[in-house]
């Protein structure tokens, strides 16, 4: 079983453990400019913001947000 999850893991642990932290921003470099919506979801995990991931990057015109999401959900799975 993978260490990390979509299931499992926080928006607080991606933030807070520098691996996770730097494979987050790496992927996604425009949430370094959201860091205030990104405090208020610490507590979800990460299938639980989803859906206000989605609807965020929509709204500011963000690309391929569903291909990075699998490309973070795949690399995150693979971290032992």
């Amino acid at each position: 079983m993978a260490k990390y999850s979509f299931e499992s893991t926080t928006i607080g642990e991606v933030i807070e453990t520098p691996a996770l932290s730097e494979l987050f921003y790496e992927l996604v470099p425009e949430a370094k400019d959201y860091e205030d919506i990104i405090e208020m979801g610490k507590g979800f995990t990460i299938e639980q913001a989803l859906p206000f991931i989605e609807n965020i990057a929509d709204s500011l015109g963000i690309e391929n947000t569903q291909e990075r999401i699998d490309d973070f959900k795949a690399k995150l799975e693979a971290i032992e």
